[in-house]
């Protein structure tokens, strides 16, 4: 019996929760209970995962602080608290591949993907350029090294370029300038993100998480 078919057939109180009430009772929850609960039915669906809301967005938050204590870094910039704790959830996996095993969370790409998928979405520097691909552009992208490799995310690249390629050389300064500043923060993020977990590991381990 599924978790929605439960609530059917007691006629759980819950499920006639005003939305203020419904906060302060996922405040007891955690997040893995939060997402159970979203895909309980629609009504709950729409208390967590409304993207705009900030009551909703103060749910996820409240659920990660409080049992997810060392994740106190907000998310970053454009990331909603949900998606921010669903990418922290190490446990469920690859995003890509869906597989339970181990992963990394690539905070320049925001997402947690295993070894094998991350050398099939993304694509080493070097083919790049010999493919022709302005430095100017690759200068705007966000990247991660792998073994001293600097590998660049291939569904950004394709998308990013095509605006590129698409602009006059009036508007073009216009998008690199544009490019180049929300680059300068997603790195920064990802920089902070390097820093605080090298503070949590044994010096011994790789860069990996």
């Amino acid at each position: 019996m599924t978790p929605e078919q439960n609530i059917s057939k007691v006629n759980s109180p819950i499920a006639s929760l005003p939305p203020e009430l419904f906060a302060k009772f996922c405040a007891y929850l955690p997040p893995a209970d939060l997402f159970t609960l979203s895909q309980v039915c629609r009504k709950f669906h729409g208390y967590l995962c409304a993207p705009n809301s900030f009551s909703t967005q103060q749910i996820w938050k409240e659920s990660r602080l409080k049992f997810m204590p060392k994740e106190e870094m907000p998310p970053p910039k454009g990331m909603s608290e949900k998606n921010y704790v669903e990418l922290l959830m190490m446990d469920r996996g690859c995003q890509t591949c869906k597989q339970i095993k181990i992963c990394k969370i690539y905070w320049e790409f925001e997402v947690r993907i295993c070894e094998e998928c991350f050398l099939v979405k993304t694509v080493n520097e070097y083919k790049l350029l010999w493919s022709n691909y302005p430095q100017e552009f690759l200068n705007t992208m966000p990247h991660t090294y792998y073994f001293y490799g600097k590998y660049y995310w291939i569904e950004q690249i394709h998308i990013a370029y095509s605006q590129y390629y698409s602009l006059s050389k009036e508007d073009l300064k216009n998008w690199l300038d544009s490019k180049k500043l929300i680059f300068d923060s997603t790195m920064e993020y990802a920089t902070k993100r390097g820093m605080k977990h090298d503070t949590k590991r044994p010096s011994r381990l790789s860069r990996h998480n």
